[in-house]
């Protein structure tokens, strides 16, 4: 397998060779902008005028975040290109103290962490480790008010260029951050040779 992006004219190549296309995946990006930030604030107010708390989570909040991801582990897309793997308690709660990696939650009434997103810096960006939703609670814009917290938050902190991808499948993961100005500036091919 080969995993190309969708300009690349290796990928053109193969692809008249006869090379199937086995998945995709995606990029995206976000500068801050009036709009975003309008955009980010509108799906917070959303989550809370429908009943959750949207807030950054402390380190000591790790276990509840983990549990939630490896409840939900089986529900993410496997391609050639995105994998995941649910964070280790200690790393994540250490690495959410030392400030390298940042996490936000929307939480019920009865304090369960319903949704979540974790950021991590890169040199020219944050990215987005992971966004996580209970299923019962899914299609409700939970994964787009805790991405637009995030983007509030580390906005003011003066961060403004932000990235992400997923699996060509995930719709709606695409679709989430699309609400929130992400613009998809990569596809990527998992290309199988004939």
């Amino acid at each position: 397998m080969r995993i190309l992006r969708s300009d690349d004219p290796e990928a053109t190549r193969l692809l008249d060779a006869g090379a199937r296309v086995q998945g995709e995946s995606w990029g995206a990006r976000l500068t801050v902008s009036d709009a975003v930030l309008a955009a980010c604030r509108a799906a917070v107010d959303a989550a809370r005028t429908e009943g959750w708390t949207v807030r950054a989570l402390a380190p000591r909040e790790a276990a509840a975040l983990v549990e939630l991801d490896a409840g939900a582990a089986a529900d993410y897309p496997h391609t050639a290109a995105t994998s995941h793997d649910v964070p280790d308690v200690a790393r994540l709660a250490a690495a959410l103290e030392a400030g390298e990696r940042w996490a936000f939650g929307a939480f019920a009434a009865d304090g369960r962490l319903d949704a979540a997103t974790v950021l991590y810096p890169e040199a020219d960006r944050v990215d987005i480790d992971l966004t996580v939703t209970r299923a019962p609670v899914r299609r409700r814009g939970l994964a787009t008010a805790v991405k637009g917290a995030a983007v509030l938050a580390l906005a003011e902190a003066g961060h403004t260029r932000f990235g992400t991808g997923g699996a060509g499948e995930n719709v709606g993961s695409r679709r989430a951050n699309e609400a929130l100005g992400y613009v998809v500036t990569e596809r990527w091919l998992h290309l199988v040779a004939p």
